[in-house]
């Protein structure tokens, strides 16, 4: 038997995971924010949700993380892509970061948003 989709059971999902998990809109707008998100960028959902990507990493130029993202988002052939960033975050000092992100897109290859994995190395 299928399980339903319901917004309460995907919410339990990612406030599970160790991994920092944003997902981003055809519009460049932050409609996830998970918990360990929260722990790892110090940035609370009340900040995020609702706001262009641009504008809350750019609270964060020291990670790059704005261009990486419009790097992969403007890839011709969408996908996933691996990488790392170093920088400062406030309230938490040097960090290391592993990032997949994945371009979502639709049968017609019409652009649908993105998908960042966070996986904190920090003190790896």
């Amino acid at each position: 038997m299928p399980i339903p989709y319901e917004q309460s059971f995907f919410e339990g999902i990612l406030a599970c995971l160790t991994n920092g998990v944003i997902i981003i809109d055809s519009s460049d707008l932050i409609t996830t924010w998970n918990p360990a998100a929260v722990n790892i960028l110090r940035l609370e959902p009340s900040m995020t949700l609702g706001k262009r990507y641009q504008d809350v990493f750019g609270t964060l130029p020291q990670l790059g993380l704005i261009g990486v993202l419009n790097t992969v988002r403007m890839q011709p052939s969408p996908g996933m892509v691996h990488t790392s960033v170093k920088g400062d975050v406030p309230d938490r000092g040097q960090v290391s970061l592993d990032l997949c992100i994945n371009v979502l897109v639709d049968s017609r290859l019409t652009y649908l948003g993105m998908v960042l994995v966070i996986d904190d190395q920090t003190g790896s």
